[in-house]
């Protein structure tokens, strides 16, 4: 199956379940059971999106950085997941920034601050225009590069 196709499945999927995961949690607001019911679901959830990381080939390592324990590039792509699951609006951008996973670093770049970004933003910028943006950028590289 293809990439694109088994994102937008497990974004679909996911979609589903925060819907049904709403009034879920509206009914059995003050049950600490089913609270842990919600829990466990949630952990399942993500165990599929690692699943298909998997089938896309995103590296499962460990991060070198001791205070992230996560892995960089599937807690980004996650993350894309997880907005565009709640805002159909994304779902384009994300499966998009995620099939280019390679490069993510490049496309987290304009909106990066430091060690962090809003994944709003980024998905935003990914649907505005970034991809000119970004061609900009590297074409500004390779000027530099020649020149020196």
């Amino acid at each position: 199956m293809e990439h694109q196709k088994i994102l937008e499945n497990v974004i679909e999927t996911l979609s589903n379940y925060y819907k049904k995961q709403k009034s879920f949690i509206r009914i059995f607001l003050n049950e600490p059971v089913m609270s842990k019911a919600i829990e466990v679901f949630d952990n399942e959830m993500l165990e599929m999106v690692d699943h298909a990381f998997d089938l896309m080939g995103i590296p499962n390592e460990e991060s070198p950085d001791k205070y992230d324990r996560k892995n960089w590039t599937r807690g980004v792509c996650t993350n894309l997941i997880k907005i565009a699951a709640k805002n159909d609006k994304y779902v384009e951008p994300a499966v998009e920034l995620i099939n280019n996973w390679e490069n993510l670093t490049d496309f987290t770049s304009k909106v990066e601050s430091h060690t962090w970004f809003h994944y709003d933003q980024l998905l935003d910028e990914h649907l505005t225009g970034y991809k000119k943006w970004h061609e900009e950028q590297r074409q500004m590289e390779k000027t530099k590069t020649k020149s020196k």
